[in-house]
This record gives structure tokens, sequence and C-alpha cells, in this order.
């Protein structure tokens, strides 16, 4: 097995992973109900027909499905910094730590578009190729990680980062519904929908979702501080449970305000550019955390028990967020379901959601292994290509 943690999570990428020791298991449990949410949502839009969407059950199943988008935004911006920290310390250099960080976001802005590609293609001419441009989930998290790191670079200490993260937020959330309001004149129409588009070829623009990245960073350096603690372990738990003790009061109090017959804005989309919508949902986010942390504390004895060694099957999911991401659209959205779409029963459609999510846990276990036996094979594979050796260098090769 290699020394690194082989994790396909949608802040991944190859050579970035850390030490399987360093991953807070809390964070890839929130990122595993997340991936819970998101493919519940997708099922259920995918498979129920026209009557079902529009009732109580498919609004409540759309709320919790509205958890997902969010959930990967904020844990990218505290798993981005906690890396990125993580790396400072190790070598002290602030710029490679971005760039690696940078790097990161950038694989998975890519990533984003061979995403596109693959679909246009298996689709077979039956989708447009237009909808390659369309703006998702993977290129806004990919934008986000690049400029988390931009911001994260620009400070000097952990209260500078979080200065600068708390006012890069402010900033995008206080825009938002200025640009909304704003027809943009001017700007192409792919840049157009990575500012402020709207579906169906931009379904999360810069504006306001990569705050949500911003919010978990200030999170995420807090974290981090806890690393250099005397116990480091208490003052995780005293960090989250600042956050919890902050958090729930100012729900209450959001919602006394946002419903003051006073409004900061002339035009305003609740549901998408309000500031009290995004603190709501951040606050979401943070009960998120603490609740994943106390689970996590609460099985830590039961495995010992049972001697436990893999991960749980939410925790799997968290850590393999992106390649469970990628299979389960082709498998929800693609040709092989479309015999089936909007016509499945919600018994059957309720199934086929059990058994898709029973074949993503077991595709999130055997990711490990599967990747370590690419790598050997590819490592073998290069190690024995013929090398031509010129007479005058063989001597140079003698040992």
């Amino acid at each position: 097995m290699l020394t690194a943690a082989r994790t396909t999570d949608l802040t991944a990428a190859p050579g970035l992973t850390a030490p399987r020791k360093t991953r807070r298991a809390f964070i890839d449990l929130a990122r595993g109900f997340a991936v819970l949410c998101m493919v519940e949502h997708h099922s259920f839009d995918a498979w129920m027909p026209d009557s079902f969407h529009g009732s109580e059950l498919d609004h409540f199943l759309r709320f919790l499905g509205g958890v997902a988008a969010p959930a990967f935004l904020f844990l990218a911006g505290v798993a981005m910094v906690l890396m990125m920290e993580g790396a400072l310390q190790k070598t002290g250099r602030v710029r490679d730590a971005a760039l690696g960080a940078a790097k990161r976001g950038l694989w998975i802005f890519t990533g984003a578009y061979l995403f596109r590609v693959q679909e246009w293609a298996l689709a077979f001419g039956a989708s447009p190729a237009s909808t390659m441009l369309r703006i998702d989930v993977l290129n806004c998290i990919g934008l986000a990680l690049m400029f988390t790191a931009l911001v994260w670079s620009l400070g000097k200490s952990k209260a500078s980062r979080a200065v600068l993260f708390f006012m890069a937020a402010s900033a995008v959330v206080l825009i938002s519904p200025l640009i909304w309001a704003s027809p943009l004149p001017g700007l192409p129409p792919l840049l157009f929908n990575y500012v402020r588009g709207a579906p169906p070829m931009a379904l999360f623009p810069i504006f306001p979702w990569i705050a949500y990245s911003f919010a978990g960073a200030l999170v995420g350096l807090h974290l981090a501080h806890t690393r250099t603690a005397p116990n480091p372990a208490r003052a995780e738990r005293n960090a989250l449970a600042l956050w919890l003790f902050l958090a729930t009061p100012a729900w209450f109090f959001i919602n006394f305000v946002d419903a003051l017959p006073f409004h900061l804005y002339a035009n305003l989309e609740w549901w998408r550019t309000s500031p009290a919508y995004f603190l709501l949902r951040c606050i979401s986010m943070i009960w998120l955390l603490a609740a994943s942390w106390l689970i996590e504390q609460a099985w830590q004895p039961v495995r010992a028990r049972l001697n436990w060694q893999r991960a749980g099957p939410l925790v799997a999911l968290g850590q393999h967020s992106l390649i469970i991401y990628w299979i389960h659209i082709e498998i929800v959205y693609g040709r092989m379901t479309w015999p089936w779409r909007g016509r499945m029963t919600l018994p059957q459609a309720s199934g086929f959601l059990a058994l898709l999510l029973v074949a993503m846990v077991a595709l999130a276990y055997l990711s490990d292994p599967a990747v370590d036996a690419l790598l050997l094979a590819l490592r073998k594979a290069w190690s024995r290509r013929p090398v031509q050796r010129s007479p005058e260098r063989v001597a140079d090769l003698a040992p």
C-alpha cells in the first residue's frame, strides 16, 4: 500500500493527498452526508414523473439535496486551508503551499470540462455540444480553491488571513445582489455565465457560490490553529464548540433581521443572492460539522471494540466524493437509465436509490486498492521499458 491516502474527494488531486493520519474523519463524514444528499436529489429528480415534482415530499427532498453544493464548497475551503497551513508548518514556504493548493483547484477545474466532454460523447448526439460549456459544481469548486489559495497567500499570519477571508466572503455576498440586478453588458457569454449565469448553462456561478469556500476557510484557519495546541483534541473540541455557540443564536438573529420591513437591496432574489440566506446556510454547515464531530467521537470507542479497520461508509463516501459524483451522474442521467427517466413510482425510485448507494459505497471502498494496483502496474511497465544507451554513456550508468 502507498503511504499516502489515495482519496478522490471533491478537493483532491494527484500527488496532493495528505497522509491518512492527518485527515480529520469528521470532515470526511460531513462530506459523506453531502454526497448522500446529492445522490438522493439527482435520483428523484431524474426518475420521478412530472406529477411528483412540486409536491410537499418533492420540496423536502429538494431541500435535502440543496445541502450538497454549499457543503462541498464550504468543506473545500476548510480542507484547503488545513492543507496549506499544514504544508506551511512543515516547509515554511507560503508560495509553495499556495501553489500546491492552486494546482489542486486547476486540476478539478480541468476535470469539470473533461467530465462534460464525456457526458456529451456518451450521449451519442442526443445532447447539444453547447452543454460542454455548462458551469456546474466542479467548475465552481475548482475556481473557489484557486481563489482561496490566492487569498490565503496574501496574509502574513493566521489573523491577517482570517481578516482577508472575512473581507473576501463579505465582498462577494454583498456585491452578488448588485451583479444579479445588472445586465453586465459587454461580457462574453462564457464569462457572463461564470459571473452570474442561470440554468441551464450555469448552475453554480461564482457570485455568490465562491463565498462559501471563503467562509469555510475561516473555520479551517481556526481548526488549523488547534494542531499546535498543547492538547490538540481538546482544542479542536473547543474550537467547534465556539463556532456552535456563536452560530446558533445568530440563526435566530438573522431570521429576525431578515423579517424587518427594511431591506438593503431594491431587487433581491432571496433563494439565490440574499446575504441572510447565505449566512443561514453557513450556520447549517457549522451545525453539520459539529454533528459530524460528535458522531465520530461516539463511534471511536465502538470502532475500537469491534476492531474496525476501515473507514465508515459515510466517511468513505466523503473521501471519494469526486469519483462518486463522476460515476453516479452518468448512471442517473446517462443513456443507461433513459428508458426510466421520469417514469418510476416512488417505491421503485427509492429501491433504485438504495441499490445505487450500496454500489457507490462499494466503489468508495474499492477505490484505494484499485488506484494502488493501477499505479503499481504503471510503475512496473515503466521500469521494463528498454533504455537506449549510447556507448559513450555506459560508464556513467555503471554502479
